[in-house]
C-alpha cells in the first residue's frame, strides 16, 4: 500500500462545474486537448493548476474576466532544440493592452486583474499550455475591479532571468537539462515562483539531496508529443517522504509544505521531457538540513 502516492496524479479528473459540461468539453476539444487537472478537490490542500496541449487556431476564446487569487499561465514550444520559438502566435488582453506573443512565455496576472479573451491566431506544431491559480480551485469572476493604467508587458516573461544561485550550478544543469523560464517575485514584482526546463539525459540530477520548502511546491513532468500526451518517453524516480515513486506518465506531484521530497533521478529519458516545478512563494528556497 502506497501511502503518498495518492499526491502524484498522472489521470485527467477535471471538476463536476458548469465550466465542464459536455458541451463545454466537446468545444475545448475542438481546438485542445487537456491533460491533467489538480486543485483541492483533486488532492485534499493543493492549489489549482491544469496542463493542456493547444492544436489549431481559436478565434472566440475565453471572455474578460478576474481572479481572487494571482495566476500564471504558460505557452510554450514543443521543440526542446529551439525552445522560445512558439511556433504559433498567440493574442491575449491584459487589462485593456493585447499583448502578442510568439516565444515561449510565462504571464504573471495578480488577484482581480482582468484579463483575455485569449485567441490562438497561429498553431504550426502544438503549444503546451498551463494554468496556475494560488487558490485551490478555478473560479472565473465577472470583471469588478478597475486595473489601474500600466504597462503590462512587464507581466509577460519570455528571456531566462535566473537568480545568481542558479547561474552557478548551471554548468552542471545543463549536463542534462536545459532551462528555458525562470520567474519570481525579483523577476516580476509580486510573482509567485515558477520555473521550466526542458530533460534532455539520464543521470542523477542537482536536486540529489532529500529537502522541504516552507511552502506548497507542485511539479510537474510531461510528454512532449502532442499525439501522445500521457506516455512520459523516459522514467523518472523521485521520493516522497520515505516512499520511491516511478513516474512513466506525464503527472503532476502536489508536495505540502515540509514534505520531505527528492532525490530526484532520471532513469530513463527516450525524448525530451517538459519540466517545471511551482513554489507558492515569491522565491525557490530549499532547507537541506534533512537527516
Amino acid at each position: 500500500m502506497s501511502k503518498y502516492n495518492k499526491y502524484v496524479i498522472t489521470e485527467l479528473k477535471t471538476p463536476d462545474t458548469a465550466l465542464f459540461t459536455p458541451e463545454a468539453k466537446a468545444r475545448y476539444a475542438s481546438f485542445a486537448r487537456r491533460i491533467l487537472w489538480i486543485d483541492k478537490d483533486t488532492v485534499p490542500g493543493a492549489f489549482q493548476m491544469n496542463c493542456s496541449w493547444y492544436l489549431k487556431t481559436l478565434d472566440k476564446g475565453p471572455p474578460p474576466h478576474e481572479h481572487d487569487e494571482d495566476e500564471i499561465l504558460g505557452f510554450f514550444g514543443n521543440d526542446a532544440t529551439n525552445p522560445y520559438d512558439l511556433h504559433g502566435e498567440v493574442e491575449f488582453w491584459l487589462g485593456d493592452e493585447k499583448q502578442t506573443i510568439k516565444k515561449s512565455a510565462m504571464v504573471f496576472i495578480p488577484g482581480r486583474m482582468k484579463h483575455c479573451p485569449l485567441l490562438l491566431k497561429r498553431v504550426d506544431r502544438p503549444i503546451f499550455h498551463f494554468s496556475v491559480v494560488t487558490g485551490g480551485q478555478w473560479i472565473m469572476r465577472d470583471v469588478k475591479h478597475e486595473v489601474p493604467k500600466s504597462e503590462f508587458r512587464k507581466y509577460v516573461v519570455t528571456e531566462l532571468k535566473e537568480p545568481e544561485e542558479r547561474k552557478k550550478i548551471a554548468p552542471v544543469y545543463n549536463k542534462y537539462a536545459r532551462r528555458v523560464l525562470w520567474i519570481d517575485e525579483d523577476v516580476v514584482p509580486g510573482a509567485f515562483n515558477m520555473n521550466v526546463s526542458w530533460y534532455l539525459k539520464a543521470g542523477t540530477t542537482i536536486d540529489d539531496k532529500p529537502h522541504t520548502h516552507e511552502h506548497d511546491e507542485l511539479i510537474g513532468f510531461f510528454s512532449n508529443d502532442a499525439s501522445k500526451p500521457n506516455d512520459l518517453g523516459g522514467e523518472i524516480e523521485i521520493w516522497l517522504e520515505d516512499e520511491q515513486q516511478i513516474i512513466n506518465k506525464s503527472c503532476m506531484i502536489f508536495v505540502p509544505a515540509g514534505m520531505k521530497h527528492c532525490p530526484l533521478i532520471l532513469r530513463k529519458v527516450g525524448r525530451p521531457i517538459f519540466h517545471f516545478t511551482v513554489v507558492r512563494a515569491g522565491r525557490y528556497i530549499k532547507n537541506e538540513d534533512l537527516i
